[in-house]
């Protein structure tokens, strides 16, 4: 099979669609914009090259126009005679590119191979019209097969305007920490065990120890415990270098990076308290002044209520990370010690970040990862307990 596919900055369509169907060549057909096109097609084909899901040498580059419409399937001709493509063994992937490359891309198909497209729920539909008349399939992808991929050399092939300044930290699980039950990770939950001790790490992070690396370290383990391969530690971006500009201090961490069912997840962690919490503990000490002075009252609210706001803006840095690094695939996961604000609640849940306490991980993340699974008796009976069923 042979495959001609169009780029764009979304990667994920392309790498799914490749590991499920295992050409033995991919055509990236590219429009000279380099941020829309030409640039993501280029970390593609190098991503292709090193990860071996195509033969070495069976990725190549065409570039095509993305305004002129019979430009597009005249090239795609052209692509098919000077290469010598079997059109029986072609297939068009139209899910990239703009609409009218992807309808030219899709008409030509039509015309004279095949064509597919992968929908956001991992289904590909196959069109083909032999006789003049359109013949339309479907059938889901595992998106399973991409969990043993490198998180970063995904985000690699999806970055644009960042590059990776720091690794950071390869976690694996080791010997002992493969013998754990899920009561072994609940009890190293209750108890504050170390983490580190069911944890093989490669690499390298601060040289420092910081407040909140045990549970970036616990959020990894139980995440390597439900089936996740690998993830990555403080990991770090900075400006992509330009000619004549370099660049080399970070604009962005991330606390843990991991690959999953064909999306990229950050988590974020906080191990401490709110900021806005440093308020009430001022307002305690001083009772007796702030009964006397409203403007005191006053200012401590107004400084509470712009700590409050920074819990927001930290959600909105991890969104914006995740729409660089992870795509319109990308998820976000943040695990705190303390309860956050409703305000701050209800803004991680319009935007669909799942938000989860310390105490709570192992159930939480299980759900995440399977969200197709049956819940276990004791999980409706903490249900029927929280809303006073039972």
């Amino acid at each position: 099979m042979i495959i001609l596919s169009l780029a764009s900055k979304q990667i994920w369509p392309q790498v799914l669609v490749v590991s499920h169907l295992r050409p033995e060549k991919i055509f990236l057909l590219h429009s000279s914009d380099y941020n829309e096109s030409k640039g993501p097609a280029q970390r593609l084909k190098r991503f292709f090259d090193e990860s071996g899901l195509i033969p070495k040498g069976g990725t190549k580059m065409e570039e095509i126009s993305d305004a002129d419409f019979h430009s597009v399937e005249s090239a795609l001709g052209q692509i098919q005679t000077s290469h010598a493509l079997a059109l029986e063994n072609c297939v068009v992937n139209f899910t990239g590119g703009n609409k009218l490359m992807a309808t030219a891309a899709f008409r030509w198909a039509a015309r004279h191979a095949k064509a597919c497209y992968l929908e956001r729920r991992n289904q590909l539909t196959w069109f083909h019209a032999p006789d003049g008349q359109m013949i339309t399939t479907t059938e889901p992808i595992d998106t399973k097969i991409n969990n043993d991929i490198c998180p970063v050399e995904l985000l690699r092939c999806q970055i644009d305007s960042s590059e990776i300044e720091r690794k950071g930290q390869k976690l694996f699980l080791n010997d002992k920490g493969k013998n754990l039950s899920d009561e072994d990770i609940q009890r190293i939950i209750i108890n504050g065990s170390d983490p580190i001790a069911y944890l093989r790490v490669e690499g390298e992070a601060d040289a420092f120890k910081n407040k909140g690396d045990i549970l970036e370290y616990l959020a990894a383990l139980v995440l390597l415990h439900q089936g996740v391969l690998q993830v990555q530690r403080s990991l770090r971006l900075k400006v992509k270098s330009a000619k004549g500009v370099g660049t080399r201090l970070p604009h962005a961490e991330i606390d843990l990076l991991f690959n999953w069912n064909g999306r990229l997840w950050l988590v974020d962690c906080k191990d401490r308290k709110p900021e806005s919490d440093l308020i009430d503990g001022l307002i305690a000490l001083l009772p007796t002044l702030l009964k006397s002075n409203g403007e005191i009252n006053m200012l401590l609210k107004r400084i509470g209520d712009e700590l409050s706001i920074g819990q927001t803006k930290v959600l909105k840095e991890d969104l914006l990370a995740i729409r660089e690094t992870g795509g319109l695939l990308g998820n976000i996961i943040c695990i705190r010690k303390s309860p956050m604000t409703e305000e701050v609640e209800q803004f991680a849940r319009h935007n669909k970040i799942e938000v989860i306490m310390k105490g709570d991980i192992l159930n939480k993340i299980k759900t995440i990862l399977y969200p197709d699974r049956h819940a276990l008796p004791l999980e409706i009976d903490q249900l029927a307990v929280h809303f006073n069923k039972k």
